[in-house]
């Protein structure tokens, strides 16, 4: 029996840290990394007691606006939209807090006038019946928006293919961002 060399050992000993520090890389991956991490949406003092614009959209039957009010939870807005909330897989949900001041092309008392189409709640179907928008132009509307999430002002439609400077100044006055 020839004794080993000290070289033999401490190649063992090397190949062990990089097994443990390995091993403990992925063990962290896995418990802070990949997890979903809760989301706290808190409102400053002065919106407390006044409802807030939440716009839901990807993994939810009716994408769209809801308003939500001081105890509203998202469990709450995610059942209003039709979300399945007791699938295996995560749930893949965009969410976006709309302010009141979102709306920037609108002028004061406009937000009010009922027969607006809300470009962010509205199907192809109901963006058709638009001056100018024809089937692709609405189909294009609503992929950007799955794509993008909510339009935040009207003027957010110039990212939209085939909506140009003319087509939404023709529209402008028909159309709303907030329902």
């Amino acid at each position: 029996m020839t004794p080993r060399s000290p070289q033999k050992w401490w190649l063992l000993a090397l190949l062990l840290m990089v097994a443990v520090t390995t091993a403990g890389l992925a063990a962290f991956t896995v418990k802070y990394v990949s997890r979903p991490r809760a989301v706290e949406i808190a409102l400053s003092p002065a919106d407390a007691g006044q409802p807030v614009e939440v716009y839901l959209g990807g993994a939810v039957e009716q994408e769209g606006i809801y308003a939500a009010g001081q105890d509203a939870t998202l469990q709450d807005l995610l059942r209003r939209a039709g979300a399945a909330l007791s699938g295996d897989g995560p749930l893949r949900v965009r969410v976006t807090v709309l302010g009141a001041g979102d709306d920037a092309s609108a002028g004061p008392g406009e937000q009010d006038q009922p027969a607006r189409v809300n470009v962010n709640t509205a199907g192809a179907a109901e963006l058709e019946l638009l001056p100018g928008i024809g089937p692709a132009r609405a189909q294009a509307i609503v992929d950007h928006r799955h794509q993008n999430g909510p339009f935040r002002t009207v003027d957010d439609l110039l990212d939209v293919p085939g909506i140009g400077p003319g087509t939404l100044e023709d529209i402008r006055d028909l159309i709303t961002v907030l329902g």
